[in-house]
């Protein structure tokens, strides 16, 4: 049986989609500008290579790190590289400097979507067992599975609102189990929207460096974190060039409202792993409207500011409102927000023309947990207005 995924509306009755993490505000209009001019070019097959996307896409990631400050994050040797002395001095090594976390073109790779290249990775890696923090995007353990892949869960605690913490270092070194050879992590994570600590994140990247456990980070929702968000975690791509075993997935799916044109890439210091990636890959995998589209969204900076600004205005809002409403809702970062429910609430959004995410099929979740994309203030009000009907008309039908 197949997974089912949020976004699904062919199935009628659907005004307002709600199930998919996509953009409020749509494609900006360089984007599709630039993929409309591109479907006539799609008389001549796509770049294979993928040149100058991956061009913008390496200008696009080095001004944010320009932006983000990656100096201060810790040198490539381990954790203790920042207190020791220098070779040959009694002054401690200084941290990195940005010129030397620049990405080049050659250490990105372009796919149809993240999951795309999550199945990629899959195949030209050929893990032996993976950890997963669970609930989390399904696609990680279906492509880890499709090649041979055993996977071990690390059940997030509802508890907690499913934040990471230190207990994941011990599945993490094998004290639960047998030890794994590659991590697959979410930040934020899908679905519940939660950020790995900065320092967490740290003590990961420089563990996994040190026993040889690659590890991907998906930072497909990395975008729309506000600038107080984004103090409390950080990119992976600053680490990318000390730590050859980190491999970071990014989308422009959800930001940059594209979901049907289907882009993703990954940023990655191992040219041989990148390069095993290739051969795997289909031959012209990323369409010419998609890579137009893409070179066009790698310039859309201020549009994905604006948006997190947005964001976070508007999931505070509904956070709150459906709290009110007598809903449990988990704390996010992203353009989501999961949260727990009755029975039957999917079916009554539907009928009141709205589209919510069912979670019961994600490990780590059951039964009465649902997750909504914010989006609009007019569009979430609606939504609200039919999830307050909701809690009444079910709980009646229950008694």
């Amino acid at each position: 049986m197949l997974h089912k995924h949020g976004g699904d509306i062919y199935e009628g009755r659907v005004q307002t989609d709600f199930s998919a993490n996509i953009n409020f505000r749509g494609m900006p209009s360089s984007v599709r500008a630039a993929a409309e001019r591109a479907v006539s070019a799609s008389v001549h097959y796509p770049d294979p290579e993928c040149r100058a996307l991956r061009a913008a896409l390496a200008k696009r990631e080095n001004a944010l790190l320009l932006q983000t400050k990656p100096e201060k994050r810790l040198r490539p040797d381990n954790e203790d590289a920042a207190k020791r002395p220098a070779a040959g001095g009694s002054e401690p090594a200084k941290p990195q400097n940005i010129a030397a976390t620049q990405i080049a073109a050659e250490q990105i790779i372009c796919g149809n979507g993240a999951a795309e290249l999550m199945f990629a990775l899959a195949a030209a890696r050929k893990p032996r067992r993976a950890l997963l923090a669970v609930p989390s995007f399904f696609e990680y353990e279906q492509a880890l599975m499709a090649f041979g892949c055993g996977t071990e869960h690390f059940v997030l605690c509802k508890e907690r609102d499913f934040a990471l913490d230190d207990a994941f270092f011990a599945a993490l070194q094998g004290e639960s189990g047998a030890a794994c050879d590659i991590v697959v992590l979410g930040n934020p994570n899908n679905p519940n929207g939660r950020l790995i600590d900065a320092a967490l994140l740290e003590k990961l990247i420089c563990l996994c460096r040190k026993r040889g456990v690659l590890l991907v980070l998906d930072e497909s929702f990395y975008d729309f974190l506000d600038e107080e968000a984004a103090k409390r975690t950080f990119s992976g791509v600053c680490e990318v060039q000390s730590c050859p075993q980190l491999f970071i997935m990014k989308s422009f799916t959800k930001m940059y409202g594209m979901p049907g044109l289907r882009f993703g890439y990954g940023i990655c210091s191992d040219r041989g792993l990148l390069e095993r990636m290739r051969e795997v890959l289909q031959p012209w995998n990323v369409s010419v409207p998609a890579q137009a589209a893409g070179c066009a969204a790698a310039g859309e900076l201020e549009f994905a500011r604006e948006t997190a600004r947005q964001i976070s205005a508007n999931r505070r809002q509904l956070w709150q409102r459906m709290e009110e409403a007598g809903y449990r809702v988990f704390h996010s970062d992203a353009n989501f927000l999961l949260f727990e429910g009755p029975e039957g609430l999917q079916e009554y959004c539907r009928s009141r023309g709205f589209l919510i995410r069912d979670c019961s099929n994600y490990p780590g979740l059951q039964k009465g947990f649902f997750r909504v994309c914010v989006r609009g203030e007019q569009e979430n009000a609606a939504l609200m207005q039919a999830l307050r009907d909701a809690r009444k008309s079910l709980q009646e039908i229950k008694c």
